[in-house]
Order: structure tokens, then sequence, then C-alpha cells
């Protein structure tokens, strides 16, 4: 009875923190994205001569870049981070692929709050609009708002690691799982059967698209059970086929695996994890993003 009650409360506070966690990344997104949108249309707008040119003009651009490198924007990203916790606590597994972009948008933050500050600086620091007061609040602010934000990826990557190293203790199969299309060859790779259950999507589960395996080539049974996935062990192992997958995909897509383990599929694990992170990413954009990768 205790562990049934046990078990009630932590799918009621999964169901609240999951869309709660949602919503507050939500808003601070958005206001990120609606601040770089306005400092790019305010750098390239012609048609405002009052705003005057020079120091003046890149104040005003600066700031209007930073709008989104403020207190509002920090607590947010710090509230977001709580309820993302709080629902990979309360069993959501798909919490756990929220944390890097928890850490971007902290790092985006970062800079706008940078950005801020130089844009104030402009401003107050010479005549003839020097206030040394206003120069003091808002450099004071900034950097404030900046250290959270640095404390902040170094707390979310802390997260991320522990958030994997939690979904292992919950995992039943304990070892990674690849999951190999059946079609392409591409292959998928998660530290737990719990990752992969929440992060493959369950259409292709219906579809059958994928074949699913342990790091030891047991074959996973995938079906969907209400809206989530299930995968389930069997009496087939196929580890040679699994390895020769893993060498034709990593071989396929540049991926570096050290030729000591090249025969042990669990080195693959990490890669092909990274790897996929990073494919999110414009390739302009890439070097930023091996910042904010999953780490293992």
């Amino acid at each position: 009875m205790v562990r049934r009650m046990t078990d009630g409360v932590e799918r009621r506070e999964s169901v609240l923190a999951w869309p709660v966690a949602l919503a507050l990344a939500g808003a601070a997104a958005l206001r990120l994205v609606t601040a770089v949108v306005a400092g790019f249309v305010e750098w390239h707008d012609n048609q405002a001569p009052f705003l005057g040119t020079g120091r003046a003009r890149a104040y005003d651009v600066l700031t209007t870049f930073g709008t989104a490198g403020d207190g509002t924007e920090v607590l947010l990203l710090i509230a977001a981070a709580a309820a993302t916790y709080w629902a990979l606590r309360s069993g959501e597994a798909r919490a756990a692929g929220w944390w890097p972009a928890i850490g971007w948008m902290f790092g985006l933050t970062a800079v706008l709050a940078a950005l801020q500050g130089i844009g104030f600086t402009l401003i107050h620091s010479l005549p003839p609009g020097h206030q040394t007061a206003r120069l003091v609040e808002a450099e004071g602010f900034a950097l404030a708002y900046l250290g959270l934000c640095v404390v902040g990826v170094v707390v979310v990557n802390r997260l991320d690691q522990l958030s994997d190293a939690q979904l292992l203790e919950q995992d039943d199969l304990d070892a990674f799982v690849f999951a190999l299309d059946r079609r392409s060859g591409d292959v998928r790779a998660f530290l737990s059967a719990r990752e992969a259950a929440a992060r493959m999507h369950v259409y292709s589960v219906e579809d059958d698209e994928f074949t699913f395996y342990t790091d030891e080539g047991v074959v996973l049974r995938a079906s969907v059970v209400g809206d989530r996935i299930a995968l389930q062990t069997t009496e087939e192992e196929r580890p040679d086929e699994l390895l020769e997958g893993l060498k034709e995909f990593a071989n396929r897509r540049g991926i570096k695996v050290d030729p000591e383990d090249a025969d042990d599929a669990t080195a693959y694990a990490v890669p092909i994890r990274r790897w996929h992170w990073l494919e999110m990413w414009p390739p302009w954009l890439r070097p930023i993003g091996m910042l904010f990768r999953r780490r293992p």
C-alpha cells in the first residue's frame, strides 16, 4: 500500500513537473530569441536618424541585444533547471535530454549580459553622458548576471552527468542500448534502456524501423504500451551483427573510436551519442555545440 501511494505521488509530480519545466524553458527561449532578433533589426534599421551615430548608436544596438541578459532571464533559467531536475526525479526520463538546451541558454544569456554591460559603458563612461552612479549600477548588475550564467553552465553540465547516472541506476537492464535502422544502417546510442525508451519516437517503434540491442548483442523486443515505449530482453543474441553495424556506421560518419577498443560495442556508445548531439547544430555552430555537448 505504501509503495502504491508513493508511485501515485511520483506520477502526479511527473505530470506536473514536466509541463512546468517546458513552460519555463519555453519562456526563457522566447525572450532570448526576441532579444537577438530585435538586436539584429535595430542593427540594420536605417530609418531612425534621431538615434544618432557612433557611441550612441552602438549603445542602442548593444542594449537591445542585451534586453534578455537580465535578472528575469537568469531566474527563468534557474527555475527551468530546477523544474527539469524535479521532473527527472519524479520519473520523467525525457527531462534528461533538456540539460544541453538549458546550458546553451545560460551561455547565450551570459553573452547578452556582457553586451548590455558594454553598451552601458559606452554611454555612461564618457561626456556628455557621463554618469558614474548609473555606470556602477549597470556594470555591477551585468557582472552579477554573467557570473550566475557561468555558474549555471557548470551546474547544468554536472546535473547532466548526474541525470545519466540516475538513468543507469533506474535501468533494469544495466546496459547500453543501440538502435540500428533496418534500412539506412544508422545507429542511435543510449546509456540505458530507460533513456532509449524516452528518446526514441513511438512511431518508429510502431513501424518497426529499428532493431534494438544491448551492448552484449542481446536483441530487445520493442513495443508501445499506452503512449510509451517498452523494451524487453529476448533469448536472441547477435553480438557480431551489432558490432558490424557499429563499425560500418562509425566509418561512414567519421566517428573515431580507439583502435584497441574497436571490437568492444560499449566503446561506440558515447562517441555515437555525441555525434548525434552535434548533428542537431548547424555546421558553423558546432564548435559552440562542443562546449554544451552531453558528457558521459
